[in-house]
């Protein structure tokens, strides 16, 4: 019983533990597909002044981002952390009699990271794949640049009625509808184009307005909101080593020393909500189940220590110390423990792949350090188990036990 009980408390310890230690990634790439959590801007745009409900914005020369340093953005320390980017210029134009917001995105195109030696597929679509699109998306880059295509929003396209297939003209050129986009967001208000076509519209050649970053990031805790200016060296240099939101955005400001990196706060601070949610939630399983077997373990050994409560009273009468009783004892259980921690962490690490196979829809491998860190839980749960039934039984009087039993 004990060994079927650690075995048991180990295996859903186990896939718990397995699936824990894997759920950050798995997550965090689940919510990167619902959009950015990093909005690059150039230095001059991130001081806006609002008067009237009008924006106004200093002047300034570097009001933009050259789209030739888009790539540098996969050249910072937390580079593979960048899962996907989307940079944009944004426009005004009027559309049956009202003024509508025009936006000029990468669709979905190989981006040849710093070096040339290999790309990426990024774009709007990688950052955004929860996005719904009725009809289809504009091809990026379309062979034919003579083509005009754009993707409506939802709300403009059903206030103008249009539809795919059909018909629009921006900035008094013809354009069709290639699709009609829905996001439950404020793109739902917008045409978008490619960004090559609105840059040659508006006359801002190789410029753009933003960056949209998705990274996957370590939730904050009280360390991450240090102000890094007043961190010692050592400080500083485990901050910059791991993969906070502010971490990754002052990076990108070391890239790109002509914008600014702001974490969407909505974004990241749910991120962390949730991941720390989860994690919890599977610890707390897995405790449940270690707590479990230890009560099992305190259960049997209890009723064995009573069965065997004449063997140690005369181990105890015969000179036996109560250490070496105990040292027998626990050497037993610990034995019983470690071949229900073995049986069970085996059985763990396929619960493990199912877990994550069933939740995250991918089979996660567990981590070969998992199973010895397990048995040895195992081991102590079993000697913590036996640990009150045998102190009690090592006070009790031999010489009443034993003429009880006479």
């Amino acid at each position: 019983m004990t060994i079927g009980a650690v075995a048991l408390g180990s295996a859903v310890a186990t896939a718990m533990l397995g699936a824990m230690l894997d759920v950050g990634d798995r997550v965090n790439r689940e919510l990167r597909s619902l959009g950015a959590n990093l909005l690059v801007i150039p230095k001059s745009g991130s001081l806006p002044v609002e008067i009237g409900g009008i924006r106004y914005r200093p002047a300034a020369k570097d009001e933009f981002i050259p789209e030739a340093l888009v790539p540098k953005l996969k050249s910072i320390f937390w580079q593979l952390n960048i899962t996907a980017l989307s940079p944009s210029l944004r426009a005004q134009t009027v559309l049956d009699g009202r003024e509508i917001p025009v936006e000029g995105v990468w669709f979905l195109r190989d981006m040849r990271l710093p070096g040339g030696a290999s790309s990426i597929q990024t774009g709007m679509r990688a950052l955004n794949s929860a996005w719904k699109i009725e009809g289809r998306w504009v091809e990026d880059p379309k062979p034919n640049d003579g083509a005009r295509e754009c993707v409506l929003g939802a709300a403009l396209a059903k206030r103008t009625g249009a539809a795919p297939g059909s018909g629009v003209i921006l900035f008094g050129e013809p354009f069709t509808v290639a699709g009609i986009l829905s996001t439950g967001g404020e793109q739902e208000d917008r045409a978008l184009v490619r960004i090559e076509v609105l840059q040659r519209l508006t006359h801002r050649i190789g410029q753009v307005d933003a960056i949209e970053v998705g990274a996957l990031t370590k939730p904050e805790d009280a360390f991450a909101l240090k102000n890094p200016r007043q961190m010692t060296p050592v400080e500083y240099d485990r901050w910059y080593c791991t993969p906070y939101i502010t971490s990754i955005a002052h990076q990108i400001e070391e890239a790109l020393p002509m914008a600014i990196a702001r974490p969407v706060r909505r974004v990241a601070d749910t991120e962390g909500q949730v991941l720390n949610r989860v994690r919890s939630l599977m610890l707390l399983v897995a405790l449940a189940a270690l707590a479990t077997a230890a009560l099992t373990v305190w259960s049997v050994t209890a009723a064995t220590v009573l069965d065997r409560r004449y063997e140690i009273a005369i181990m105890q009468a015969t000179g036996a110390g109560n250490w070496l009783v105990a040292a027998l004892f626990g050497a037993e259980v610990a034995l019983e423990g470690a071949t229900g921690g073995l049986i069970g962490a085996s059985a763990g690490v396929q619960l493990s792949g199912w877990v994550s196979q069933t939740v995250f829809g991918i089979r996660a491998e567990a981590s070969p350090l998992l199973a010895p860190m397990v048995i040895s839980i195992a081991v102590l749960v079993a000697l913590a188990g036996a640990a009150q039934p045998l102190r009690r039984a090592l006070s009790l009087d031999p010489a009443l036990t034993l003429r009880e039993g006479a």
